[in-house]
């Protein structure tokens, strides 16, 4: 299952029925990310706002854009065993191209962006704060700029 517990209301309940499905002794595997482990340079406080407004956002819709950090208590508490959950770090930098152009830019700054109308209408950002902000993510993806992301994968047994 990837990317699909932040999404949910009650992440613990899907994965309590998802047992109804393995056989005894089956696995699980789960890959969530952790907007949380966004770190990049040039650091901005007017970035990290940005990536606030989404996090605030999902949470409103009932999902988890910090779910990540949870898997293992969450499975723990729906009966797996055995789980084991490890880091899995995306790093883009001038060396690795394909990586700032598709991930940074291509889909963690685009996702964030994409709630910038949300974001206005509830309050959160001012249009200003907020075309800073999205301008700060986009000189991680510039030379000498670096991006950072940690997405979490577990895999536990029934």
């Amino acid at each position: 299952m990837c990317f699909v517990l932040e999404h949910l209301t009650d992440p613990a309940l899907a994965l309590r029925r998802l047992r109804r499905l393995l056989r005894p002794g089956g696995t699980l595997t789960v890959i969530e990310g952790d907007h949380g482990s966004a770190l990049f340079h040039p650091d901005s406080a007017h970035a990290h706002a940005a990536i606030d407004c989404q996090v605030r956002l999902q949470a409103a819709g009932g999902g988890n854009a910090l779910i990540g950090r949870e898997l293992h208590p969450l499975l723990t508490g729906a009966g797996y065993r055995d789980i084991s959950v490890r880091p899995r770090t995306v790093y883009a930098d001038a060396d690795r191209p394909a990586l700032v152009e598709g991930f940074t830019r291509g889909t963690f700054i685009a996702m964030v962006n994409s709630v910038r109308d949300e974001a206005l209408a509830a309050g959160l950002t001012t249009p200003a704060d907020w075309a800073r902000g999205i301008t700060d993510l986009h000189r991680t993806a510039e030379p000498g700029g670096t991006f950072s992301y940690t997405f979490f994968k577990a895999v536990a047994l029934l």
